[in-house]
């Protein structure tokens, strides 16, 4: 063992550069594992050990609209046979009202509590900051407006609901189970006692809402019992509402950015340790090629073939050791600056804590993988005869092809040289072409999520139809107030576009929109196979719940609305990041099968004549129309949206996360290149260094040799990044449809810019080029007296 250890040590005293090198290879692939693994164990779970600590239960029910009938008693009777146990409140419920949120607004069902929310049985609130200062009228916020919407005890908060604007202070924000998040399509807000007793009295004819928590009995599914209570409901009143949201979708919207950066994390690990494999295998070869001799002499006098491997082993497995320890430590200390975007997005307060599996793990996996892969590498160690190994493993001539004969090419010399350098060095070019190919899919995806999340979002795959806004009138004023939207000037295509939840099989709830007309809708890529319905026994739903439940277009599914049910033809599928991937979209006519349209309100969609570039300018457009129809028409216009506002909200999570990924691949890119190039260009100049001595002889200078070995490296490099671009930039979205079916998304269709694959392209050749350049200057130290006389 102490033989052993002596080689160890004079392998590492002699190949600093190549154990420095991979150890910053394995470095990073131990960080991306243990920040996968961070995100996946430590902050995954935090939405759902908050709604077990705040009794969220297991889902929550809201009745909004005409709320009478359902006293303490009928609710007992709907609820109790499958409930443990329930807790009803009763709050202000305003539907699809347009909240400052972010950048923006976001359109989303508001509820108002009193101060009674912090003393709930089940969904208590919890107040995560707060200003004592701050007098009424107050109100308290979800805590994800203070860390993804930028706001800050004292500000001020203004709101419309019911066409009444409110201002408050703003006392803190809480932690919620529900109502704290607006992927979840709800906000709670908490008033004080003097401002809920006003609001209560202007809106309660209008805006009453009950809300129960529940826990169901073993044995009971969450949607079937939404189903039969959804039902059971509007049997006993049929004006009322009904939403019902299980705990299990609450969460799921809460962490999904999580999963993206685990994910992600992942991926680019695979990509890295990949690299780490093929890097390690050409260090033990060039060891073996740079060392050959000593070899020899070693086995000469009695070191056997196992001896020499196993000092090779220990070499890379104390690499392996502490890269993975300081990789875990280093994930560690930047866990911080994910965790701030995780919880921005979730809504929930969290602390990185220390998770056992999350550090041991990486560890673990990388002195295995180094293990394995220095075992495979040092296999042909115990074939090597001592009197070859003398011979600097010479036994013949190799009597290879001279490509680039001096004598024979109109090519410059330096560029002759350094193309007959790259034919020699074939190995490590190879090794080349692929880890620049991994590096520019790495970065190319993070392209496509970064021009289509934020630069310019994909809003064709975000929702089912865009526009410029939506006016939503009472019943009794539908047809004057369409009359002066079609004959004002700067708009058109103005269509009516409701929505509501029909059920399936008494298993799921689809998330109906109903058109006017099919033909006028401004998003037809949403149906992405088949066509939209024209017809009134037509649907289309989401492929994603079409491949679960193995529907094919041509078929007939059945849906229901209360006592109602209707066989539709299926045309097509559609999709959007929506609603868990169930949601459907027919007609008007085909809808008067289930419900009754003339108690509802009417929802008008329209665009301008006109759209600029500038979101700002349209916004502002936007909402001249609406003060002027709110002018004209007064309490009649119960809810206005302006889409380039609630874009911008909308978005907000998702443009941090894009940038910062981009800013992460790009990073990650440049640093592996460059160790790459590091280890490759060491161990080359080692190789040539008597070539080196004898062009110096012969006049060359040390400025042409770094360029001629710079040079050599150029071929694969920029056949790797000409070639993986164009491939990337046709897998991007196929890769993506794997990755974002988990989210509704069955066929991506991203955008992915020429421009920016081009400035990919030319800046990877660039960064490798100079990596290459700036290794070489340790040529300069290479004198041709030494390199001609002695090794």
């Amino acid at each position: 063992m102490e033989r052993i250890l002596l080689l160890t040590r004079s392998n590492l005293r002699k190949n600093r550069g190549t154990s420095i090198g991979m150890l910053f290879l394995m470095l990073i692939s131990s960080c991306l594992i243990c920040l996968a693994f961070l995100l996946l164990l430590d902050a995954y779970p935090t939405a759902s050990k908050e709604a077990v600590r705040l009794n969220g239960g297991d889902g929550i029910l809201y009745i909004t609209g005409d709320t009478n009938g359902f006293t303490d008693a009928v609710l007992e009777d709907l609820i109790g046979e499958d409930t443990d146990e329930y807790y009803v409140y009763n709050e202000l419920s305003y539907s699809t009202v347009s909240v400052p949120f972010g950048n923006g607004n976001v359109s989303i069902l508001l509820s108002v509590s009193d101060s009674s929310a912090f003393r709930r049985d089940m969904n208590t609130a919890e107040v995560v900051i707060e200003d004592e200062a701050v007098t009424g009228p107050y109100i308290y916020l979800p805590y994800q407006f203070n860390t993804s919407g930028g706001y800050n005890t004292g500000d001020t908060y203004e709101y419309v609901a019911n066409g009444t604007k409110h201002v408050f202070k703003i006392k803190g924000f809480t932690n919620l189970v529900y109502g704290g998040n607006n992927n979840s399509s709800r906000f709670e807000f908490i008033v004080d006692d003097a401002s809920f007793a006003s609001l209560r009295d202007a809106d309660a004819a209008t805006s009453e809402g009950i809300t129960v928590v529940y826990d169901l009995k073993e044995g009971v599914k969450p949607g079937s019992f939404a189903i039969k209570n959804t039902n059971a409901m509007l049997a006993a009143n049929p004006n009322a509402v009904v939403r019902i949201s299980d705990i299990q979708q609450t969460v799921l919207s809460r962490t999904f950015m999580t999963l993206i950066f685990a994910v992600s994390f992942f991926v680019l690990n695979t990509i890295v340790v990949a690299v780490v494999a093929m890097m390690t295998a050409n260090s033990i070869s060039n060891y073996i090629k740079e060392n050959m001799k000593t070899i020899g002499a070693l086995k000469a006098i009695g070191y056997t073939g196992k001896d020499i491997k196993a000092s090779l082993i220990t070499w890379f497995v104390l690499l392996a050791l502490l890269a993975s320890v300081t990789g875990v430590a280093v994930a560690y200390l930047s866990m911080p600056v994910f965790a701030s975007v995780v919880i921005g997005q979730m809504g929930h307060p969290y602390q990185v804590g220390f998770n056992m599996l999350a550090t041991v793990i990486p560890v673990l996996f990388i002195v295995a993988f180094a293990l394995v892969v220095t075992l495979l590498s040092t296999s042909g160690i115990s074939r090597i005869h001592p009197i070859v190994a003398l011979r600097e493993g010479m036994e013949s001539h190799n009597f290879k092809k001279n490509y680039f004969a001096l004598n024979k090419t109109a090519m410059k010399p330096d560029i002759c040289l350094a193309m007959k350098a790259c034919m020699n060095n074939m190995k490590q070019n190879v090794i080349t072409f692929f880890v620049c190919g991994f590096m520019v899919f790495a970065c190319v995806v993070s392209l496509l999520m970064y021009e289509n999340f934020s630069r310019h979002p994909k809003m064709d795959l975000m929702t089912i139809e865009i526009c410029a806004g939506t006016v939503c009138v009472d019943p009794g004023s539908a047809g004057e107030v369409r009359d002066y939207l079609e004959n004002r000037a700067g708009i058109e295509n103005v269509r009516e576009i409701l929505s509501g939840s029909f059920n399936y099989n008494d298993e799921e709830s689809l998330y109906a929109y109903i058109v006017e007309d099919t033909s006028a809708l401004k998003n037809q890529k949403v149906c992405y196979s088949g066509r939209l319905p024209q017809h009134d026994n037509e649907v289309v739903v989401s492929g994603k719940f079409a491949s679960d439940y193995g529907y094919k277009i041509g078929d007939e599914i059945k849906l229901d609305y209360g006592d109602e049910s209707y066989n539709y033809l299926i045309t097509g599928f559609i999709q959007t990041t929506n609603n868990q991937g169930r949601e459907a979209l027919m007609t008007l006519d085909a809808s008067d099968h289930l419900i009754d349209r003339e108690l509802l309100p009417d929802y008008f969609w329209f665009d301008l004549a006109d759209e600029a570039e500038e979101y700002d300018v349209n916004q502002e457009y936007t909402d001249t129309v609406f003060e002027d129809c709110k002018d004209r028409f007064g309490d009649k216009i119960l809810t206005t949206l302006n889409f380039y506002e609630i874009m911008k909200g909308n978005l907000t999570t998702f443009q941090s996360i894009s940038t910062m990924m981009l800013f992460i691949m790009f990073s990650i890119s440049a640093v592996v290149i460059g160790l790459v190039l590091y280890l490759f260009v060491k161990s080359f100049i080692y190789h040539k260094r008597k070539d080196y001595g004898i062009y110096k002889a012969l006049g060359y200078t040390s400025g042409s040799l770094m360029r001629q070995t710079a040079l050599s490296f150029m071929p694969s490099i920029v056949l790797s990044v000409a070639v993986f671009s164009v491939v990337w930039y046709y897998m991007a979205n196929p890769y993506m449809s794997l990755f974002m079916g988990l989210f509704g998304l069955m066929k991506c269709d991203f955008d992915v810019p020429v421009t920016g694959v081009v400035i990919i392209a030319i800046g990877f050749i660039l960064v490798a080029f100079i990596c290459a350049l700036w290794q070489t200057r340790r040529i300069r130290k290479i004198e041709a007296y030494n390199m001609l006389v002695s090794e």
